[in-house]
C-alpha cells in the first residue's frame, strides 16, 4: 500500500522510502550492518552513508560487533 502525502515532492518520497527500507533491513538483521547491507545488495560503506545522510543511528549496545 502506498501512502501519498500532500504536498510532498517525489524525492522525498523517495527518501522516506529508501529510509524505511534501510531502517527495516536493519532491524531483520538484528542491527547486523554488514548483513543489512548484504541484504540490501549494497557495499557496508554505502549503507554507512546513506545512514548518515538520512539520519539512521543504530544504538551501539544493539549493534552487534560492528555488524559482523
Amino acid at each position: 500500500m502506498v501512502l501519498i502525502a500532500q504536498n510532498q515532492s517525489l524525492k522525498q518520497a523517495k527518501t522516506n522510502f529508501e529510509n524505511a527500507y534501510i531502517r527495516q533491513a536493519i532491524e531483520a538483521n538484528d542491527c547486523r550492518l554488514r548483513k543489512a547491507a548484504e541484504a540490501l545488495d549494497i557495499h557496508y560503506s554505502a549503507l554507512v552513508t546513506k545512514m548518515k545522510r538520512n539520519g539512521i543511528v543504530v544504538k551501539p549496545q544493539m549493534e552487534a560487533s560492528n555488524g559482523l
